[in-house]
């Protein structure tokens, strides 16, 4: 999934359709690669691998089912400085709505600068993409 979701598979874009087909599970939405690219080891899934097979996925996905959680801020605006960045073959930024969104979070939330979209680059933005990733943030952040 890590690679599937990323910008350098090149079957990323544009970003996967999330819809699962009936029958299939979401995994099956993505092809593994025939080679890891040089930001993800082996190693690094077999900890995921083993912490998950432990833990489970339960706990990451309840505080997205759980609203109660975030009731008492509902309306809050955020006021920390911060920036949306994301890349162009990422799930969520092809969701619709979100060319819309986007562009508003500044106005909803006065602390957001205006986001950064990464090109060819997608959920694992941070990993695949750190050099570029942080001098695009960092660049912003810091004039």
């Amino acid at each position: 999934m890590m690679y599937g979701l990323c910008g350098d598979n090149p079957h990323s874009d544009p970003p996967v359709e999330p819809f699962v087909p009936p029958g299939n599970g979401f995994l099956d939405l993505f092809e593994d690669p025939e080679e890891l690219p040089s930001w993800l080891a082996e190693a690094d899934i077999d900890t995921l691998a083993t912490e998950f097979t432990e833990a489970g996925f339960t706990s990451a996905l309840n505080w997205y089912r759980n609203w109660q959680l975030t009731a008492p801020w509902e309306g809050a605006q955020y006021r920390m400085p911060g920036r949306y960045v994301t890349g162009d073959r990422d799930l969520v930024y092809g969701f619709v709505g979100m060319d819309q969104l986007i562009p508003a979070l500044p106005t909803l939330h006065p602390g957001i600068g205006p986001a950064h979209i990464l090109p060819a680059a997608a959920t694992g933005s941070p990993r695949s993409t750190p050099t570029r990733s942080m001098r695009r943030c960092w660049s912003s952040w810091v004039r």
